[in-house]
């Protein structure tokens, strides 16, 4: 991976690994589902505020643990109701997460399947 492979979050219009984070759950998609799916997935402890500011806190925790490139994947759920100015703040939150991990020098890359 290049510093320019990770500079920001990459958009895919195809079906997702198996292995992607969903942000959705029951055909929505939106702060709730995403805060949840991020809570889940990085096993934020039970004090988790459910709000952007503590999820930006406790994400940058993790990347304090890599110690090697690392691509995140998640998606967004076929035929999900999306609210798009969630979708637009989780974006730029990893935006802000990749920010944070390239100025310590580690290889992030986060992708997002936006599934049919």
């Amino acid at each position: 991976m290049t510093p320019a492979d990770h500079s920001a979050v990459l958009i895919h219009y195809a079906e997702a690994p198996t292995h992607a984070i969903c942000l959705s759950k029951d055909g929505s998609l939106n702060q709730q589902t995403i805060l949840a799916s991020l809570q889940v997935h990085f096993l934020f402890p039970d004090y988790f505020g459910e709000n952007l500011d503590a999820a930006f806190d406790l994400l940058l925790d993790v990347v304090d643990t890599l110690n090697q490139p690392t691509v995140w994947q998640f998606c967004t759920g076929k035929n999900a109701n999306t609210d798009n100015d969630a979708l637009a703040s989780w974006q730029q939150l990893m935006q802000d997460v990749i920010d944070y991990a390239s100025g310590k020098g580690v290889m992030l890359q986060v992708e997002l399947f936006v599934e049919p």
